[in-house]
């Protein structure tokens, strides 16, 4: 005798908000690119003519800090695919109700590393745009001097 197990429904729904959710972490990852991108972009655009030697040093630090950033991003993208791989499957064939817990660990364990990311990317935009201002603020009172 053959028994089908029926999917719950409840359960069929989280498993697509758990792929919409990993799928929208693409456009994310993408828009966090693009950020870093932009204040790389800063670094060596506008700001290095106007830098002094202690400036550079820290101008310097930003720009490791946002390639060490970048760098982070190819293996993010490779792990929410893998997620969406692994979660595809189950949204396909409703028969299929073998699922563990590692789902959930796998996907919590990768929000996390995305959430950091984004805070660590908001940390260096807001330390960057500081120093761009006490650059400005100094550049202010040189050309006021010599007024």
């Amino acid at each position: 005798m053959k028994t089908t197990v029926a999917l719950d429904p409840e359960l069929e729904c989280e498993l697509q908000e758990l792929y919409m959710l990993s799928n929208h972490w693409i456009s994310d990852i993408q828009f966090v690119e693009h950020e870093i991108r932009f204040l790389k972009n800063i670094l060596h655009k506008y700001l290095v003519p106007a830098l002094k030697n202690d400036q550079l040093i820290e101008m310097e630090t930003f720009n490791k800090t946002l390639t060490r950033l970048n760098a982070d991003i190819p293996v993010l993208k490779n792990k929410i695919l893998d997620l969406l791989k692994f979660i595809g499957p189950y949204l396909i064939d409703e028969t299929n109700t073998d699922i563990s817990l590692g789902l959930l660990e796998k996907f919590t364990a990768l929000e996390t590393e995305i959430k950091a990311l984004f805070e660590n990317v908001k940390q260096v935009k807001k330390l960057l745009f500081s120093f761009i201002e006490e650059i400005m603020k100094s550049e202010c009172t040189v050309f006021i001097d010599h007024l």
